[in-house]
């Protein structure tokens, strides 16, 4: 397969369409809403792994179906990402107008309406030769400056002087840069602010991602002498400090022996001649070894990276180049022997080991998160081993709890997301050397279950003598939680003002108690911002309802979570719903739920079904049809059901628009 040949991106049939997961639903939904509420360039925080380029397919195919004349440009910074975007987008838009603007693939396309390109192939072109652009979309968003003249802010600008209103949206697993901090903070951001987050926690929860388990390793490097520049350690003194020939072969000692039963080991290293000692250390050992640094031919990388993840090369070293855009679902221990003081760096680097290999036959899409996470528990990666040589572990803290540090001076002295040498935010078991953060009591390898003894609380230095000692204890407070049995809603109009909005009233049966609350979804203001929040709380999924009618046809649906537990705090003579527990199989449904599509509901509103609003004009009424039409019609892969629907709402649509012409 040649680059540039047209087989690379085979144009398949819509019937391998992608499948779209909760999460990345949920990403697409918030980047409309941001847009559609007049926003400008937000930022997506998704954990490696789990599916950026779908997300991003699933962007463009909306964009192009709701502004069909939108130009779009996704810019990566490998090729391997341009490949990959491209072939996502074939699957759920075969017909998709797309270009390809990448040097390694042989391809300079420049006028397509969706352009993939690499940034170092398209960067130094003016704001005129890749044609107009209305949306920029970054994969590995962490990779562009939050000022300054790097590729990615010059294209950007150069765009803007042809289309001033130009919208970037960036996504990226690290949302920060070790020199400058968070990417959407700072006068001089390109990013206004990140929209949804999903991160490595919440993806091996639901069973998206293979878990990682760290051990404590007796072999360490001394860094004391190494000098920090911009945040991290100097990389040539850092080098020197750990490429130590008793060091690298004690470390290949512990790789060996604690990864015998892996398969596919991934070793970052310090640099370029440190990956060869531990390639070399390892070969000696009896491991089929290779290195990649960035010094490494790109067809000679190719090949390497190939056998790997075919399991020719069980081990692969390298200094700095396969920290992102690199994909190799088998990798099953990581062997850090690169200190390093950037936890976007650390995070990638992980995010390399979190990839499962569910067993053959099994379909995660089609499974609950307990049967994904079983499945990969008995698949041939189980977890990925984590060997922490250079303690970065014990300085950042478990990868699915990162606290990151707060800025204490300018950005050049104390970059955001730079951790000082000495750190600790971890410790080791004493039992298993599993790896958890300060503020467990419980080691969390499976069948260790060792405990650290919890802190005793600190008795006073003087001995109360107002309490006598005779009367016991007091009592307990008691439990602020009250089980919920039921729950209810009802569209409620106040009796003396029924000119006021309406509110939905939910009751929560508790027992033979009942507690209610008012949601104000019609009203304005700081009412209808609570309402938000409530529906937010509730689980639902956005945007909130407009309109009371719309959140009990929703509520009707199942689409939000019912509380197992409530507090309520009284306030005078009224009462309020202060915090709501829920279930975890509660929570589990919801994340899963599939709402049924509007179009082919036959009692939803007209304007729902259209997707315009209720006021909306003849004209209005018929572009929201055509659009529709073109996308549902069953000539097209559409469904009789939804193209009935969309005809009925029509209908209703034209007739409203009329009426609302009439004067009365």
């Amino acid at each position: 397969m040649t680059p540039g040949s047209d087989t690379l991106f085979e144009r398949r049939p819509a019937a391998a369409a992608l499948r779209c997961r909760a999460y990345q639903r949920e990403t697409v939904q918030a980047l409309l809403d941001y847009w559609r509420a007049g926003g400008g360039n937000p930022l997506v925080d998704l954990a490696t792994g789990t599916g950026k380029s779908v997300c991003i397919a699933q962007v463009i195919d909306l964009v192009l179906t709701e502004w069909p004349d939108m130009r779009v440009l996704v810019l990566v910074h490998v090729k391997e990402l341009v490949a990959q975007n491209v072939k996502a987008l074939l699957r759920l838009r075969p017909n998709a107008p797309i270009g390809i603007n990448a040097a390694g693939l042989g391809r300079r396309d420049r006028h397509a309406q969706v352009l993939f390109a690499s940034i170092q192939s398209v960067f130094r072109e003016d704001g005129y030769s890749l044609g107009k652009r209305d949306l920029v979309l970054i994969d590995e968003a962490h990779l562009v400056p939050k000022s300054g003249d790097g590729m990615y802010r010059t294209l950007v600008e150069k765009l803007r002087e042809r289309v001033p209103d130009l919208r970037v949206a960036g996504f990226t697993a690290t949302p920060y840069r070790l020199d400058s901090g968070r990417l959407d903070q700072g006068e001089d951001r390109l990013f206004d602010r990140i929209v949804y987050t999903y991160g490595i926690g919440d993806a091996v929860r639901d069973g998206w991602l293979a878990p990682l388990v760290s051990k404590a390793t007796l072999t360490g490097f001394d860094l004391s002498g190494v000098a920090r520049r911009g945040g991290e350690f100097v990389e040539g003194q850092l080098q020197a400090a750990v490429d130590k020939v008793d060091v690298t072969a004690a470390a290949c000692d512990e790789i060996v022996a604690l990864g015998r039963d892996r398969q596919s080991w991934l070793a970052f290293c310090a640099g370029v001649e440190h990956a060869l000692n531990v390639r070399n250390a390892l070969r000696a050992r009896g491991i089929a070894a290779e290195t990649v640094t960035g010094e490494t031919p790109a067809g000679e990388r190719d090949r390497l990276v190939a056998q790997f993840r075919e399991g020719r090369i069980r081990c692969l070293t390298n200094a700095m180049v396969l920290t992102t855009g690199f994909d190799a679902p088998g990798v099953d221990l990581i062997a850090m022997l690169r200190p390093t003081l950037s936890t976007g760096l650390y995070v990638q680097i992980l995010g390399r080991g979190t990839r499962p290999v569910y067993p053959d036959g099994f379909d995660p899409n089609a499974a609950s998160p307990e049967e994904r996470r079983a499945a990969i528990a008995e698949s041939v990666k189980a977890n990925c081993l984590v060997l922490d040589f250079a303690q970065n572990v014990l300085r950042h803290g478990p990868v699915d709890a990162l606290t990151p540090p707060a800025r204490t001076g300018p950005a050049r002295a104390a970059p955001e997301m730079a951790v000082r040498p000495e750190t600790v935010r971890a410790k080791a078991c004493p039992h298993c050397s599993t790896l958890v953060g300060l503020d467990e009591y419980a080691c969390t390898a499976p069948g260790c279950g060792f405990e650290w003894e919890r802190p005793v609380p600190k008795h006073d230095p003087v001995a109360d003598a107002e309490r006598p000692v005779m009367q016991g204890a007091p009592p307990p407070p008691p439990d602020p939680w009250v089980p919920v049995t039921g729950m209810t809603a009802a569209r409620h109009v106040k009796r003396f003002e029924p000119e006021a909005p309406p509110t939905l009233r939910v009751e929560y049966a508790c027992g033979f108690v009942s507690h209610a609350e008012w949601v104000c979804f019609e009203h304005q203001g700081v009412a209808r911002a609570k309402a938000e929040k409530w529906w937010r709380d509730m689980r639902g999924r956005q945007p909130a309802p407009a309109s009371v009618d719309e959140a009990l046809a929703r509520l009707e649906d199942r689409e939000l979570a019912r509380p197992s537990h409530i507090v309520v705090k009284q306030e005078g003579q009224f009462s309020r719903i202060a915090s709501r527990r829920f279930a975890p199989d509660e929570l589990a449904r919801v994340r899963a739920y599939e709402p049924s599509a509007v179009t082919e509901r036959e009692s939803a509103a007209w304007w729902r079904v259209l997707g315009v609003g209720r006021d909306a004009g003849e004209d209005e009424v018929r572009a929201a049809f055509r659009r529709l039409a073109r996308e549902h019609h069953p000539d097209h892969g559409g469904s009789h059901a939804a193209m009935t629907n969309i005809n009925r709402a029509y209908v209703e649509g034209l007739r409203a628009a009329s009426l609302s012409d009439v004067p009365f």
